[in-house]
């Protein structure tokens, strides 16, 4: 019988500010949403492409080069957190775009087994809502790279503002000393 859970250590949530080119990559998420409208049903209440949409579509793969290597240097600032590993590659297992009006909102999830989640915010109006992760309440920013572990509880609040990113799924692939 479990009768608690004792957390010991903070747990990192990492909060990088990238300069993709997101006037592009909005245009590859619209350009995808005209071509598969329907969506994805999943925790998600807003427009979600396929989980695997990495897959059946390259023009997203220039933007997640960039992220994975803005996950490597996140790794080199934090070596600690990434016990000391000199190299780490990812396995991309999903990868989807997001298009958030008003009502929108996403329910309370995790996305173990994951090693880490993304999201990548190519554009987030004001009154957007953040991203929930229990206690902690994280305003998203155009340009904005959140990376956590994919055991995190997380939620969207009903949103008033757009917002358009895309996000992932990442499981360590292989890791060299």
């Amino acid at each position: 019988m479990i009768r608690k859970k004792i957390v010991l250590y903070p747990t990192p949530i990492y909060d990088v500010q990238l300069d993709l080119d997101n006037k592009k990559l909005i245009e590859v998420i619209k350009d995808h949403r005209e071509k598969y409208p329907e969506g994805e049903v999943s925790n998600v209440h807003a427009w979600m492409s396929s989980y695997k949409t990495h897959k059946i579509n390259n023009n997203f793969d220039p933007f997640i080069s960039q992220i994975l290597d803005a996950i490597d240097k996140v790794r080199e600032f934090d070596i600690r957190s990434f016990s000391n590993l000199s190299t780490v590659t990812y396995d991309v297992r999903d990868f989807w775009a997001l298009m958030y009006g008003d009502g929108d909102h996403t329910i309370d999830h995790t996305h173990f087994p994951m090693t880490w989640a993304l999201t990548y915010y190519a554009y987030v109006e004001k009154d957007s809502s953040p991203i929930q992760f229990r206690l902690l309440k994280i305003q998203p920013r155009s340009g904005m790279l959140l990376l956590w572990p994919g055991s995190l509880f997380h939620c969207v609040p009903h949103t008033k503002g757009k917002r358009i990113a895309v996000a992932a799924n990442l499981m360590v692939q292989n890791f060299g000393k």
